[in-house]
């Protein structure tokens, strides 16, 4: 064999072996589930969180309970079996997850539609996923409020 032929070889099996063996763990990972590309659940254990609502005509509520691994929409549904509140929801499936519809607070209805709708925070920054999707930790503070477009 040249000894040009022998040194490209040698210089290409630098590279490429190496290669291989990245793409073939990265493979193997994946088919033992040790790598996936779904979002892993977040479990928090108990959390002791403060729920504020500001239903946005002067009328708040505000209450401070603890759940065991929970999501903030899991806070709003705790709120309602123990009859504080009661909440109207839809489940989007292209989304996989809910929207409040409406809540009802003192006999009186609050209602999104055209003009309001519902919108939650954890410590003041607002979330890109759903209220069912973020769970709460410990001391946080998760605000809903009835927002006027």
């Amino acid at each position: 064999m040249d000894t040009k032929i022998k040194n490209n070889v040698i210089y290409i099996s630098k590279f490429l072996i190496p290669i291989i063996i990245v793409i073939g763990l990265f493979l193997g990972g994946v088919t033992a589930g040790i790598i996936t590309f779904e979002k892993q659940d977040i479990i928090t254990g108990q959390a002791t969180a403060t729920v504020l609502l500001d239903f946005g005509d002067g009328s708040k509520f505000e209450k401070t309970m603890t759940l065991e691994n929970s999501t903030v929409f899991d806070f709003l549904l705790k709120l309602e079996k123990q009859g504080e509140i009661s909440i109207k929801t839809t489940y989007w499936a292209s989304f996989d997850g809910y929207s409040i519809d409406s809540i009802i607070y003192q006999e009186k209805k609050y209602e999104g539609d055209t003009n309001h709708y519902w919108s939650f925070s954890v410590n003041d920054l607002i979330s890109m996923e759903g209220a069912d999707k973020v769970y709460v930790n410990n001391d946080d503070i998760i605000k809903w409020e009835y927002v006027k477009f």
